[in-house]
């Protein structure tokens, strides 16, 4: 569950909310195993309802569907810890196929077996300074198989220009920023988070 708080008045609907809800299903959030995103100046809980006072505050960071959020770091470096790692461990354990794979066959390893570790990261985080520059330069070596035959951007194009279609990680990452704003302005209806970007955007 994640609360963004506005002001004092939410809290007290939170756990008439909550209270309604145990009511119709029998069932009470387990507040004592739950963990809470401190942020701005706000530290004290003993201004909480007594329900949410047993909840686990903190400034971060704070893991919430697979992403760690942090009232004191704007680009939590926990998100990136390891990930470089990760995927040119799996890159790895492909090599020893490389001699069986055409390079139609590496570009399709690379979209659908490897770079998709990273989209759902990439779709809602900025990317650590350097983080993909030196990835891209692990996936050219495993493409190329240490001999670059034809520069980088070649190989993003389709397959009837004369390229290999393999994803470029930095136009990935405008298409997912671009793909968010047209749901903010052009979705339909108001959905949640979108009240909350707004909110953002109008501290900006």
């Amino acid at each position: 569950m994640l609360l963004v708080v506005q002001d004092s008045g939410d809290l007290a609907r939170v756990e008439a909310c909550q209270a309604i809800y145990s009511a119709a299903s029998s069932a009470r959030v387990n507040w004592v195993k739950s963990s809470g995103l401190a942020v701005g100046d706000w530290r004290q809980t003993s201004s909480l309802p007594p329900a949410l006072q047993t909840i686990r505050w903190s400034a971060g960071p704070l893991l919430y569907l697979g992403i760690y959020l942090s009232a004191t770091h704007p680009f939590p470096p926990e998100n990136w810890e390891n990930l470089e790692g990760r995927v040119i461990e799996r890159l790895r354990k492909w090599t020893g196929l490389l001699r069986c794979l055409s390079l139609r066959r590496r570009a399709l390893v690379l979209n659908q077996l490897v770079l998709s570790k990273l989209w759902y990261r990439l779709n809602t985080l900025i990317p650590a300074p350097g983080f993909l520059t030196n990835l891209w330069t692990s996936i050219l070596g495993f493409f190329w198989s240490g001999m670059h035959w034809a520069p980088g951007g070649v190989l993003h194009l389709p397959l009837n220009e004369g390229g290999e279609g393999l994803k470029c990680l930095h136009t990935q990452v405008c298409v997912f920023r671009l793909q968010a704003l047209q749901r903010l302005l052009y979705g339909a209806g108001s959905s949640a988070w979108s009240v909350l970007v707004h909110a953002i955007l109008r501290c900006i």
